[in-house]
């Protein structure tokens, strides 16, 4: 049944604001309210994910949850970031410097601040001297103190931990530790999959940090499937035309492979169709009209490789972590095999150290007389005199290899000069199972037989 809505212009600026909260969404927005308010031991937060999975309007909407949270005009407990891939290392510091101190101007302690920093007041200015950068730093941690700033949002994250040509990868990161430390004020480091790379270059950093994946729908598990459709639901249903929700859900799928999967491009999709009708004057949402809005062919190509190719990194990057883990907590021995961890339990295949000076045995058997050695694992139990296989014939064919039954190896058989008789040497089981092929001596039923090549 279509859904009709009153058309006026008031409600198509509300759909076009209006974000969907869909399962992903809400996961990580809890994540997030944790983090801040609750008691942590960590001082970052790597989230990353695709193109369009919807991080920044997470940002938005984490930030605008803890702002409620606070009453006090005198606190300002958010501030966002906007990296830039423009700058890198030490320009990409100067404008996280000064893009929180801008959104702090309308403190007054602030202002005067800042009003003779010189790389602030002069924001095209590169600053060489040590003093000045000290200055902006002391800034900002003032600022943070005397705010009571609770998080600081960096998006576009993977831009800011960029390093200088010459400098070590990890400057920027150590950097931004260092700050951290000394602030205490939780930074949420938001962005693509180069980010999870670039915050996994420092043993020090990583045990500071946690990682936080924004992942996608994928639509081969009816879980995420339902939870795509949900999300596509509660948005046609916000349309301000004309809308036959039942029939568009019954192209789901299509939807899903056209955003891949990510809500936010959806959305985008969809806000984006809306206009262009309302603009033509049209009154109901078709698929035909989604259709001529959608992403092009190589526009999802391209957002479909990244994101494969995203996960795919960080999937082979945890999976080597873990493997490394396992050599780390159970290295192997010079014979290649692996130690055991020390449980703490004994072994009761091993002797034990026994105190005193008197040692008994438990009581069992002795053996009597000669023993024969038991045969080892390894040895082929076919040896000794060959009688089946006529002497004389055996020095005429100038054939000395024979093979053995048992697990067909060969060997050079020679007459022992003291009883002229033919003797199989001992030897170790083979192990490959290739056919033999050259000239020897082989059984075939009851008789042994001189053959050349594979056996028939």
């Amino acid at each position: 049944m279509l859904a009709p809505h009153t058309r006026s212009t008031e409600s198509l600026n509300d759909f076009k604001t209006s974000k969907v909260r869909h399962p992903r969404l809400i996961e990580q927005e809890k994540f997030l309210q944790r983090a801040i308010s609750g008691h942590r031991s960590y001082t970052l937060i790597d989230l990353y994910g695709a193109s369009g999975v919807g991080k920044s309007t997470l940002i938005e909407q984490v930030a605008g949850l803890v702002r409620e949270t606070s009453t006090n005009p005198a606190v300002f407990p958010v501030v966002i970031v906007q990296a830039s891939p423009e700058d890198i290392g030490s320009s990409a510091r100067l404008d996280y410097y000064q893009q929180i101190l801008a959104q702090l101007q309308h403190y007054p302690a602030i202002r005067d601040r800042t009003k003779n920093l010189q790389l602030y007041t002069n924001p095209g200015k590169k600053g060489s001297d040590p003093a000045e950068w000290l200055e902006m730093r002391n800034a900002v941690e003032y600022a943070f103190a005397l705010l009571q700033v609770k998080v600081v949002f960096v998006d576009e994250a993977q831009h800011l931990l960029a390093a200088d040509a010459g400098r070590k990868p990890t400057a920027q990161l150590d950097w931004l530790k260092a700050l951290t430390n000394r602030t205490n004020v939780l930074h949420v480091l938001v962005g693509n999959f180069d980010l999870y790379e670039c915050c996994h270059l420092n043993g020090q950093v990583v045990r500071r940090m946690r990682d936080q994946h924004f992942s996608r729908y994928h639509l081969d598990t009816q879980k995420e499937c339902e939870e795509f459709v949900g999300a596509l639901r509660s948005l046609l249903e916000c349309v301000p035309l004309t809308v036959d929700v039942p029939t568009l859900l019954t192209h789901w799928r299509w939807f899903g492979e056209w955003s891949v999967g990510c809500v936010g491009i959806l959305g985008d999709w969809i806000v984006e169709t809306v206009d262009a009708l309302w603009a033509e004057g049209e009154t109901i949402l078709t698929i035909e009209a989604l259709a001529r809005h959608a992403l092009q062919p190589d526009q999802r190509a391209r957002l479909e490789m990244e994101a494969r190719t995203g996960e795919n990194r960080v999937a082979r990057a945890q999976a080597k972590s873990e493997q490394e883990l396992q050599q780390l907590l159970n290295p192997l021995t010079h014979d290649g095999k692996a130690t055991q961890a020390n449980t703490g339990t004994l072994d009761p295949t091993t002797p034990q150290e026994r105190k005193g000076g008197r040692i008994e045995r438990a009581a069992g058997r002795d053996p009597v007389g000669d023993q024969m050695p038991a045969p080892s694992a390894s040895k082929c139990s076919f040896s000794g005199v060959l009688k089946k296989i006529p002497l004389q014939r055996f020095l005429e064919s100038g054939i000395e290899r024979v093979e053995c039954p048992e697990c067909q190896a060969l060997r050079q058989c020679q007459v022992t000069p003291r009883n002229g008789v033919l003797r199989y040497p001992t030897h170790d089981k083979r192990k490959t199972r290739v056919p033999q092929t050259e000239p020897r001596w082989a059984q075939g039923g009851e008789e042994w037989e001189p053959i050349s090549g594979v056996r028939k």
